[in-house]
């Protein structure tokens, strides 16, 4: 067997080699790369010189990876991950200088209500981090992202189990109605009476009536009628706004989405049991100083009312 000398190898070709691998094309890699279509095909002669193989064959739909090339992917992939989330983790950070990107899993309502004081908490401190909220799948998939580092911190209502998931509560929260100021009851609690003859608002769901505040209702023998669902929790307020249709939603938005809409808050005429909120985080970067700052910029986020 001949030795190969991998401390004169060129970590960047492989990683040539994987975006080749990926797109089938030369051209396609060239564009995701930034780079001209001569660098890489020049990488990927170089590699193949090193490899003793040709890697990558023409196809009738583009580049065909020989069996070489695909009893090497794997480990390739794997070794970059590697190297990768080993440069990630920082042993120092200076919020004031830092500039990098943090990646936060939330959903609607997390964005609605927590993202934006997160935010302006990072400008303050950190002006050269950009924080990127992204959708959460379900629990399994998010695991696996906080595993890869494609995200840093989740916000779910859901705890994690799991021994590689780090999780830890961060707020409860209950429900108020919102109605147009000019309808509103002058009552702080909602009539019950209103709520189940006024039409609501609803957001989307695969189940509209399976909800904390249906079964609530459910449990007292009454239902209220839904004149409306929609997607977003900004278009449910809005909607509010120009119908006249009840929403009820987290009580963490009672105050800027209720001045925003122009919109009267009200207790809810029955009981409901708070909902939790929990941060989740991979043990792998436990020790990293930028989750640490954007967990702190999350706990007192969460605090703020």
């Amino acid at each position: 067997m001949s030795r190969f000398n991998i401390q004169s190898l060129d970590l960047n070709l492989l990683s040539v080699f994987v975006v080749v691998w990926e797109a089938r094309s030369v051209s396609r890699a060239a564009e995701r790369l930034s780079l001209t279509q001569s660098a890489v095909s020049h990488a990927l002669k170089r590699l193949r010189l090193r490899v003793g193989d040709p890697l990558f064959v023409p196809g009738r739909d583009g580049l065909v990876p020989t069996p070489r090339a695909a009893e090497i992917i794997g480990p390739v992939q794997a070794a970059l991950l590697q190297i990768t989330n080993a440069l990630r983790v920082r042993s120092t950070f200076e919020p004031e200088t830092a500039e990098m990107e943090l990646r936060l899993g939330s959903n609607d309502h997390v964005e609605s209500w927590l993202v934006s004081k997160v935010l302006g908490l990072a400008c303050a401190q950190a002006p050269g981090v950009v924080i990127r909220s992204l959708a959460m799948p379900d629990l399994d998939s998010t695991e696996a992202l906080l595993e890869s580092g494609e995200l840093d911190l989740a916000i779910t209502r859901q705890p994690f189990h799991t021994p590689g998931i780090r999780c830890e509560h961060l707020t409860d929260f209950g429900f108020v109605t919102m109605i147009r100021k000019a309808e509103a009851p002058a009552t702080e609690e909602m009539p019950l009476d209103l709520y189940l003859e006024r039409p609501h608002v609803v957001l989307h769901r695969q189940n509209a009536r399976s909800n904390r505040i249906d079964a609530a209702l459910s449990e007292i023998g009454v239902q209220r009628r839904i004149g409306a669902s929609v997607q977003t929790f900004y278009a449910m307020l809005a909607t509010a706004a120009e119908t006249g249709y009840l929403c009820t939603v987290p009580d963490q938005m009672r105050h800027s989405f209720a001045r925003s809409f122009d919109l009267s808050v009200h207790e809810l005429p029955f009981k409901t049991q708070p909902v939790s909120m929990y941060i989740a985080w991979h043990v792998r970067y436990a020790a990293d100083p930028a989750l640490l700052w954007l967990i702190r910029c999350v706990q007192e986020a969460a605090s703020q009312r």
